[in-house]
């Protein structure tokens, strides 16, 4: 004992530094076990409300805690220690900036986790993958300037020459701002959401990301189209996502041999199909025009559905009632012809 209290390195004896162990070993154990009691009060409220939030926040406070536990774990235990004056004060910063940064990751996660866990579930509240990303881009920077805070840099000073170049870049960057303000103006606004089903003039597709600079949408054809937000909202957009209902004009030709009592009957058979047929709204059938090979006939009807898949889908069945219908009643339809008649003068 007595040796390793006279056994001097660094201006610590080896018993000083056996201490230190010590401290950090329970320090370790004390703060661990401190977490083991949080997590499992979580995980019975996890059990009881079965909720992914929790469940996800679980993992992030192992992952991001771990690195934290060990550098106050041996913080704690150089406090018995006499260390150089430099060294003391850059250890303490060190350690300062290590929990800054994992706390900040800690940060971003629970705000990923709230958000795709807690606000995707709600109807009537909408975050955009690009408001998540300029929270998370604030909270770097709160974190940053806390660290240069700390390492004695005047931040003040820091965020004015921050303010004088930002007016530089600005004008440098003026196309980036404006898609940036239209960002906010498709976030608050709303013209379209993520997964809605648009028509930009003649592209139609499924809208897959809004970003900060640029929105993502998957064309019918199966690739990706990428246009800025500012071109984007300067263009015509059709959303079927609010439609109600959706409208279908056609038009049926017949033959002109037609007899008159068939085509007398034309108008309730197909007004008939369609009345019988689900989410659908029987508007007009009407034998309207005499065409160069055919008479037609106007049908107009509503199908109740906003899917496009379903909106097809349903105009098929109609359409394969109506070909049933027409053969079985003799009526045989149209199609582009001419008759020539040879004198034999």
């Amino acid at each position: 004992m007595q040796y390793l209290k006279e056994t001097m390195f660094w201006n610590n004896s080896l018993f000083q530094y056996l201490i230190a162990i010590g401290i950090f070993i329970i320090s370790l154990i004390s703060i661990r076990l401190g977490l083991m009691f949080l997590l499992k009060i979580l995980s019975k409220l996890n059990n009881k409300f079965q909720s992914s939030f929790v469940t996800d926040l679980i993992k992030s406070i192992k992952k991001r805690t771990k690195p934290i536990i060990l550098v106050v774990s041996l913080a704690i235990a150089r406090i018995g220690l006499t260390l150089p004056k430099e060294t003391s004060g850059y250890f303490g910063k060190l350690v300062v900036v290590f929990i800054i940064i994992f706390a900040t990751m800690l940060i971003c996660d629970v705000i990923t986790n709230f958000t795709n866990n807690y606000l995707s579930s709600k109807k009537d509240v909408v975050i955009s993958d690009g408001i998540i990303t300029i929270i998370k881009a604030l909270v770097w920077i709160i974190g940053f300037l806390t660290i240069l805070s700390n390492l004695g840099v005047n931040v003040n000073t820091f965020i004015t020459g921050l303010g004088v170049g930002g007016v530089a870049v600005a004008f440098a960057a003026q196309s980036i701002i404006a898609d940036l303000f239209n960002y906010f103006v498709i976030v608050f606004d709303k013209p379209f959401l993520k997964g809605d089903f648009i028509q930009i003039d003649q592209d139609l597709g499924t809208v897959e990301y809004i970003g900060i600079k640029s929105t993502r949408i998957r064309r019918n054809s199966g690739e990706q189209l990428l246009i800025s937000n500012t071109n984007l909202l300067a263009s015509r957009i059709q959303n079927y996502r609010v439609l109600e209902k959706r409208r279908k004009y056609m038009m049926i030709g017949v033959e002109y041999s037609t007899p008159l009592e068939k085509l007398k009957v034309i108008p309730n058979i197909v007004q008939e199909i369609i009345e019988n047929t689900n989410n659908t709204e029987f508007y007009s059938v009407r034998f309207l025009e005499f065409a160069d090979s055919s008479l037609n006939f106007e049908v107009i009807y509503y199908i109740t559905m906003p899917d496009y898949k379903e909106f097809v889908k349903t105009i098929e069945e109609i359409n394969y009632k109506i070909v049933d219908e027409f053969n079985k009643l003799g009526v045989s339809f149209a199609f582009p012809s001419r008759t020539l008649y040879i004198s034999k003068e």
